[in-house]
């Protein structure tokens, strides 16, 4: 399997990545997600996949989806055509999440995702402000969303779920996708609950 993803020469590498670590964990015991919160040893790593995954889930994706509806609208878009554009959005996310580009390194995809969602924010916040004074500029805000959705699937949609299968040994694996898949449902049960009231 790693040769047909690898490719014939590369998987070697990891395959040895893969008997080093099975040695080194003989006879180790899975741990219990509990376990990870007294560990000192993974203590970053943990805390690195806890802040990446709440600020995926509060970095402000659910609430580009609720306004999109919206936005559309005042661009013009018919309202049979809007479930569509909308659907879109969601490809768009997923396409970019698949075809990122790993080579220039994690810490620069997420960061570039977030700095680019944090200016595509502005330009959304000003041409919503300002929609009604000139007619291309509902055009501008659906050009936002759709910049806002590539640029959270350029970093952060692509990339966060990945960490922790790259920060952890085998052993620690599971216990940590366990409190990942906790603190996104978290916080994403708590954007739900409170984004109507923001609103």
């Amino acid at each position: 399997a790693l040769k047909r993803f690898h490719g014939s020469l590369q998987y070697q590498r990891e395959m040895e990545d893969i008997q080093q670590e099975y040695f080194a964990l003989d006879g180790e015991k899975p741990k219990k997600p509990w376990q990870l919160f007294t560990d000192r040893g993974v203590r970053w790593q943990l805390i690195t996949v806890i802040v990446m995954t709440m600020g995926q889930q509060l970095s402000g994706i659910n609430a580009i989806y609720f306004y999109a509806t919206y936005i559309f609208e005042q661009a013009g878009i018919s309202s049979e055509k809007i479930p569509y554009v909308t659907l879109g959005t969601g490809a768009c996310e997923c396409l970019t999440a698949l075809t990122c580009v790993y080579y220039v390194g994690r810490r620069y995809l997420i960061i570039g995702g977030y700095l680019l969602m944090t200016f595509w924010s502005i330009v959304l916040t000003f041409s919503l402000t300002y929609q009604e004074l000139y007619s291309w500029v509902p055009y501008v805000s659906m050009t936002s969303i759709f910049a806002f959705i590539l640029s959270f699937g350029l970093g952060p949609g692509g990339i966060t779920n990945t960490l922790t299968a790259e920060l952890f040994i085998q052993s620690s694996r599971p216990a940590a996708y366990m409190i990942g898949g906790t603190i996104s449902w978290i916080s994403f049960f708590t954007v739900g609950m409170l984004f109507p009231f923001i609103v």
